[in-house]
């Protein structure tokens, strides 16, 4: 059996749970959702895909074309790396406030991750975080966190 549908055949079985576990909350209506509809929800959507990707292996395995791994050529140092920053953004969030804590972690992704010239670092960076604060504070009001100095 391949190693696609040994992955789509246990996303299969954790959505199944997942999506019985989520019935014993309230699921609710359309118009009114209780606290288990969008856990019930996400449920179904990942079994629609898990069966879909389970298809799609058992008919590319019978078609005669053996599968690449999924994971093959994964640059994991890069990964690891993203992985590291996000929780390091998180944990400084509260400490630098949002607009430069997220600044330091695009310019960062841009120059560390996937390296850029210095003048998208910079200029990126600051256009997706005016762009986010814009959308966030501005737009939506939502109180992100200022950091010490207030920003």
């Amino acid at each position: 059996m391949s190693q696609d549908r040994v992955s789509s055949g246990i996303w299969l079985l954790v959505s199944g749970t997942l999506a019985l576990a989520s019935l014993q909350y309230n699921l609710g209506t359309l118009s009114s959702p209780g606290s288990g509809f969008l856990p019930f929800l996400s449920a179904l959507a990942m079994g629609a895909f898990s069966l879909a990707g389970f298809i799609h292996a058992s008919v590319r395995k019978n078609g005669g074309g053996e599968g690449v791994p999924i994971l093959k050529g994964v640059r994991w140092e890069k990964a690891f790396i993203v992985l590291a920053s996000l929780f390091l953004y998180g944990w400084l969030l509260g400490v630098l406030g949002f607009v430069l804590c997220t600044f330091l972690f695009l310019a960062f992704l841009l120059r560390a991750v996937a390296p850029q010239k210095w003048a998208w670092v910079v200029g990126g960076s600051f256009l997706i975080t005016a762009a986010s604060y814009l959308v966030f504070e501005v737009l939506l009001k939502a109180q992100m966190p200022k950091g010490v100095w207030g920003f």
